[in-house]
């Protein structure tokens, strides 16, 4: 089936009461699973990391290692997905995703795993992630239609199962497993995404691939490679607000290349043990679960924008109680206000973008905005662990914020929600027959 034709049973009358579809229920449960096995690996991966290093500059490079893939391969992998099947990319991204995890193990249990391994499996592991997220999030569209409603609740639904998937099981089963061994992590988590592939390959039949339009075949290769990013640097709402999050994942990323080394191990300033640091990790997906349920409700009720911008205020804000309060209750606080403030964020920037770019353009565009939203992350780690090795991580801990609320005051000023509105596409009419 195509993109047209997956769209019929999810906008036909009724659709604020209906079901999203059952092929809708098989893309959330392959995302589920592999967002459980990217939740054990993103907490497993820095615990086992500190066991082999104490340096912020090598926990910066590993954490860098995650995110560089999004910069080179970014715009390349966005033009890829407007022309590949986006289920069989999901697959093939997944199933590379397993191996790689599988290799790990065995060069575990060989006793052979160091730092300069776990940077690889990471680097490998964000090249996957690429293509899986921008596959995955060209084609909830196609699942559910493009109105503002369906996506809404689509979006909603993705970020719930995301949050109790990488959030509330998989930190608590990385601590459990980086006690068992690393073997036993990235093992488990080669075997959850296995299943993620499996119920792909199982529940979701028929072909996915974007009908392009007839203009797109006109032009040189390199036009169409810079196509997503022309369209996004001049688009006056995409542009800002790819900028603003792009500062603020720098900020972010800076942040979670020294969290571990500031509150885990008996060195740190926190004292926190990888398992007691893992258990406190799942109150992040407890809020976000709770923002998840009334992010459509506060959306309806007040402004996209205004909503966007309160969250990113307040989650800046939020972040001075891992500087001022080192502990578990600090970790804790931090987390219970960033899991319901950020989904509630999520939604809105992920109902935005579909709803303002045509569906043969949201894989490159979608590219090209993660260039500039990921990319910005590995400079952020690799600045993080520079600063902490100069300055200690006390200074990275408290520029953080500052930084956090200049990227809110730039969405505040330059994105109102009358330019969003002014500049929302008509929903894809009804395929007849």
């Amino acid at each position: 089936m195509t993109a047209s034709t997956t769209r019929t049973a999810a906008t036909s009358p009724g659709t604020a009461t209906t079901p999203l579809g059952r092929p809708f229920e098989a893309h959330l449960g392959a995302v589920g699973l592999a967002n459980l096995a990217d939740g054990v690996v993103q907490i497993g991966v820095p615990l086992l990391a500190v066991t082999l290093t104490r340096s912020p500059l090598l926990m910066g490079v590993l954490t860098a290692a995650v995110w560089l893939p999004w910069l080179v391969c970014g715009i390349p992998a966005g033009v890829l997905v407007d022309r590949w099947d986006r289920r069989r990319t999901m697959v093939v991204a997944l199933g590379v995703r397993a191996a790689l995890l599988g290799g790990a193990g065995v060069l575990a249990l060989s006793d052979r795993l160091t730092i300069w391994v776990l940077v690889g499996l990471a680097l490998g592991y964000g090249v996957t992630e690429v293509f899986a997220d921008l596959a995955a999030a060209a084609q909830v569209p196609a699942l559910v239609g493009r109105s503002a409603g369906p996506l809404r609740r689509a979006n909603s639904r993705l970020l719930a199962v995301e949050q109790v998937s990488n959030g509330f099981v998989g930190p608590p089963l990385a601590g459990v497993l980086v006690a068992l061994g690393a073997a036993w992590l990235v093992g488990s988590s080669a075997l959850v995404v296995v299943g993620a592939v499996l119920v792909l390959v199982l529940g979701l039949r028929g072909r996915y691939a974007p009908v392009a339009r007839e203009v797109e075949s006109v032009g040189s290769r390199w036009s169409e490679l810079t196509s997503g990013m022309r369209t996004l640097w001049t688009h006056p709402v995409l542009r800002p607000l790819a900028i603003a999050a792009g500062l603020w994942n720098f900020a972010s990323t800076a942040l979670s290349a020294v969290l571990i080394l500031w509150l885990v191990g008996p060195e740190s300033e926190g004292g926190l043990s990888p398992q007691l640091f893992s258990l406190a990790m799942v109150a992040l997906p407890v809020g976000a679960l709770l923002g998840s349920m009334v992010a459509s409700r506060i959306i309806e009720r007040f402004s996209e924008m205004s909503v966007l911008v309160a969250c990113w205020g307040l989650n800046a804000l939020f972040n001075l109680p891992l500087l001022l309060w080192p502990s578990v209750w600090g970790l804790a606080l931090f987390l219970l206000a960033a899991g319901p403030l950020g989904v509630i964020g999520n939604v809105v920037s992920g109902s935005i973008r579909p709803r303002l770019v045509s569906g043969d353009q949201l894989g490159r565009v979608g590219g090209a905005s993660r260039v500039l939203v990921f990319g910005a992350m590995p400079l952020g780690a690799l600045v993080g662990g520079q600063v902490a090795a100069l300055l200690g991580i006390p200074a990275v801990l408290a520029g953080v914020p500052v930084v956090m609320l200049l990227a809110t005051a730039l969405v505040a000023v330059g994105v109102p929600q009358a330019l969003v509105d002014a500049h929302e596409l008509a929903p894809d009419p009804e395929p007849v027959g």
